[in-house]
């Protein structure tokens, strides 16, 4: 088999490479955590939240210029009818307060950052990951599906991006291709702030993306990690032969972040009267591992 890998400026730069690893779930592995989503209401407590407007690395608000204050409101984020949904809203005074005058909207940014989640996988981040959600194709929307390293600072704690979409590449023009997404992997060797940046990401087009549910899927072992959409990988990461905590911090805990950041670096321009239409909703959450 071979996947797309890429580094560096445009992302449109894809070179094929032999993959140990596929997007088909090992048929011995077990599910060990997952979250349908059938009691309406809050999310349990397998799950957090990441809250505010903090202004990160000098890069304005979660470091990217984002123009989103996160809530754990019910405004936000809300289970009902099977379905996770992270909706994106008009900021409000009495849930946001507005700190810094570039804020446009409340949002929410959920994670199972938790000892339950954490306990369940058996203190390692190794398995099958598949995440079914309908994402926003709305300029102004930046949905993610990602996961972070439990413990250090970013980006020495591993990030593996399994969905991005961006509002401000993929339907501004001249770039418009809003049915592209994005898998990304970022470390202190490999980042979009390194000298010289040297972010490692790979795009596909995904049929139909806008407006129905997909597969996101990450399969991801001790030496390799593939992330995709449907069972189609899009990106392959490797543990280097000379593997180090920069190049591969990827084998302490990790946990899931699921949201919908708006404007900014990669959200775009945005239309206020269209933040009804960003939510990203989700079916399920699942992960499996080895016995």
């Amino acid at each position: 088999m071979s996947v797309l890998v890429a580094c560096g400026g445009s992302g449109d730069k894809l070179s094929p490479t032999p993959s140990a690893l596929t997007l088909t779930k090992p048929a011995n592995y077990v599910l060990k955590w997952s979250d349908d989503f059938h009691m309406d209401g809050a999310l349990g407590s397998a799950w957090t939240y990441d809250l505010g407007s903090p202004v990160l690395d000098g890069g304005g608000v979660w470091g990217n210029n984002e123009r989103q204050f996160y809530t754990s409101d019910s405004s936000n984020v809300f289970v009902s009818n099977g379905l996770l949904t992270i909706q994106p809203a008009r900021i409000d005074p009495t849930i946001a307060p507005i700190r810094t005058p570039s804020l446009l909207a409340t949002s929410s940014r959920v994670k199972t950052d938790t000892d339950a989640y954490y306990n369940a996988l058996n203190g390692t981040p190794y398995g099958y990951y598949e995440i079914m959600a309908k994402v926003p194709c709305i300029g102004g929307a930046w949905p993610a599906i990602w996961t972070m390293g439990r413990s250090g600072g970013w980006p020495a704690r591993g990030e593996v991006d399994i969905m991005e979409w961006f509002g401000k590449w993929l339907v501004e023009l001249p770039y418009e291709n809003p049915n592209q997404v994005q898998s990304a992997v970022h470390t202190t060797s490999n980042n979009w702030l390194s000298n010289p940046p040297r972010p490692l990401y790979a795009k596909r087009s995904v049929e139909n993306m806008c407006g129905e549910f997909h597969r996101f899927q990450l399969h991801w072992t001790a030496n390799e990690m593939v992330m995709g959409v449907n069972d189609v990988p899009t990106l392959s990461y490797k543990k280097p032969n000379n593997a180090n905590e920069d190049n591969w911090p990827f084998d302490q805990p990790a946990y899931l972040i699921l949201n919908v950041a708006v404007g900014g670096n990669l959200g775009g321009a945005v239309d206020v009267n269209k933040l009804p239409t960003m939510k990203m909703q989700v079916d399920y959450v699942r992960v499996w591992q080895t016995p």
